[in-house]
């Protein structure tokens, strides 16, 4: 059996690191589409299928746990990895995500992570 790509979606208001993280994870063989804000993140969410949400937080929108909750809603059993550069992000949000990774980050922190969320939302499906 043949699995596809996991798809992914990062979700920044920095385009450089939304095409950073599309290429480091496009060549890690994952399926990555960019999205700049949380509202056009959901949107996309709501018609869209997706295996993992990236996300930095957002200081100038709606409520990152608000988001978060949005997210959550769409699509309860989709892990997140919050990445950002606050180092004592809200624990509100920081609960409702499968994984932290702090700006500035390694690239190859960033795939560890994507992978290890991937395989432990797998074998909670498997059960």
């Amino acid at each position: 059996m043949i699995m596809s790509a996991a798809r992914i979606l990062c979700v920044d208001d920095d385009s450089r690191i939304n095409e950073l993280n599309q290429v480091v994870l496009t060549r890690a063989g994952y399926d990555v589409e960019v999205s700049e804000s949380p509202s056009d993140a959901l949107k996309r969410l709501k018609t869209e299928v997706f295996d993992l949400v990236i996300t930095d937080l957002f200081p100038h929108s709606a409520s990152d746990a608000a988001f978060m909750t949005r997210l959550r809603c769409l699509n309860p059993s989709m892990p997140v990895i919050l990445v950002t550069g606050n180092h004592n992000p809200p624990q509100e949000v920081l609960k409702q995500a499968d994984a932290l990774v702090v700006k500035a980050y390694s690239l190859n922190a960033l795939t560890d992570s994507v992978r290890e969320v991937l395989l432990q939302s797998r074998l909670r499906r498997i059960g």
